[in-house]
């Protein structure tokens, strides 16, 4: 374990004394690579620079621009920053607590001057330091796929030149040599799985053309409502108890089976893979290396769910999920899927997506080994995420990123300013880091 770690790991939470947790003021300790003891740091109270989203208080900010809200400052809608308090360099993380626990990996922004932190109103925490000299931002993700992408786009929004994203968090490991505690890095790329509410629909449909007598060859509603997914034409059977068979012969439930119309349709859908950054997860790889060692390092393929339950395979009597065969069939689709979780997917598609400026990658520690059932001791989980927060930071700062490839919006975008109007590339930035 490197010095850094355990200070880091060392270091408390610190709330104000005499004061109830807030979720939008924190006491912390900043700390780097080289420096005093963040636990002796963080008892004297060196607290970070708080700031609440406006919206927490008395008055709500106004928003304009229904396509892309940004309030008078220019703070986006969902993460209330602005530009000039987002490094270029970002590291995700799902739970305000691991961002907070992270942070203390960090140097002050600038001499004389505390880390940076915004909580919005929805929840969103921000931290702005130095990692090894360089500006990086920790940012909380909360969990799923929507969350991810008001991450990414809203940072997009106000950050100039190429970005880099690394997001760190925890998921199932669907298959050995993935193990609990492990660190599995998405080197392969994402897939996502979704639950298609259509299938379902359609269902019902074929179950009242059965329960009429009407058989399958005139089920218009159903062959009217079908589409044919990604090209594929997949013919399944209803039985007597609602339960389903695809054309390899699996089925969910048992009972006798009668043809019907459903054509084209299957419980879940799963999206073709989306690359990560290849040079961003052969820096991240060598570091995870570095800290834990190359036997708990497994790179492979990850898979972003929609939901923690039914589309990870997740079964149980309350619902009719028809999820039992999910795990099985996605590993013998796909050899190399080693994670299981709810975001990475979405922050790799917007990168592809968005003109060169995004560079990301995704790492996860295995938290759960969906195989064998088994869950790690949370006790053990702290170490873990300063090890990989590690990794990720080192990763961040040893990519060389593009300066001068601006960002459309943030190019582009006016805000008012006095009686005129001057664009965002004409005014002077304050960043936090100067």
């Amino acid at each position: 374990m490197l010095l850094g770690q355990k200070r880091a790991i060392a270091a408390p939470v610190v709330k104000p004394e005499g004061k109830q947790h807030s979720t939008h003021a924190t006491s912390l300790a900043p700390c780097g690579p080289r420096g005093s003891s963040c636990l002796a740091r963080a008892r004297v109270g060196i607290s970070l620079e708080t700031h609440a989203d406006i919206s927490i208080g008395r008055h709500k900010p106004i928003y304009k621009n229904a396509n892309f809200p940004t309030d008078a400052e220019g703070r986006t809608y969902h993460l209330g920053t602005k530009e000039g308090e987002v490094a270029p360099r970002i590291l995700s993380v799902g739970s305000v607590s691991r961002a907070q626990l992270l942070s203390t990996l960090l140097d002050a922004p600038a001499p004389g001057k505390p880390l940076f932190q915004r909580t919005s109103s929805r929840g969103f925490l921000t931290i702005t330091g130095l990692y090894e000299g360089q500006p990086v931002s920790i940012v909380s993700t909360h969990m799923g796929m929507p969350n991810m992408d008001f991450v990414v786009r809203e940072n997009r929004a106000v950050v100039r030149g190429q970005m880099a994203i690394v997001r760190l968090g925890t998921c199932g490991a669907v298959q050995r040599p993935a193990k609990l505690g492990d660190l599995l890095i998405a080197s392969h790329g994402s897939i996502s799985i979704r639950r298609d509410p259509d299938y379902w629909s359609l269902l019902e449909s074929a179950s009242h053309h059965h329960t009429a007598g009407n058989g399958d060859s005139n089920c218009a509603s159903c062959n009217n409502n079908s589409s044919n997914m990604n090209g594929l034409a997949v013919h399944a059977s209803i039985n007597t108890n609602g339960a389903t068979a695809g054309t390899n012969g699996q089925t969910h439930g048992a009972g006798s089976n009668s043809s019907n119309c459903m054509i084209g349709r299957k419980p879940y859908t799963v999206a073709m893979r989306v690359p990560a950054d290849a040079q961003l997860a052969a820096l991240l790889a060598a570091e995870a290396e570095r800290v834990v060692g190359a036997e708990r390092v497994v790179h492979g393929l990850n898979a972003s769910a929609d939901s923690f339950y039914s589309s990870q395979g997740r079964t149980g009597s309350d619902f009719d999920d028809r999820n039992e065969g999910l795990l099985g069939e996605l590993v013998a689709a796909h050899p190399d899927l080693v994670s299981l979780e709810m975001e990475t997917f979405q922050l790799l598609d917007l990168a592809r997506c968005s003109r060169g400026s995004i560079k990301a990658i995704g790492m996860c520690v295995a938290l759960a080994e969906r195989y064998s059932n088994a869950f790690l001791e949370y006790s053990k989980l702290e170490e873990l995420e300063i090890s990989g927060g590690t990794a990720a930071l080192r990763a961040l700062v040893r990519l060389p990123l593009d300066a001068n490839l601006a960002s459309a919006s943030v190019a582009t975008r006016t805000t008012d300013e006095g009686a005129g109007t001057a664009s965002m590339e004409e005014r002077r930035v304050q960043y936090v880091w100067e």
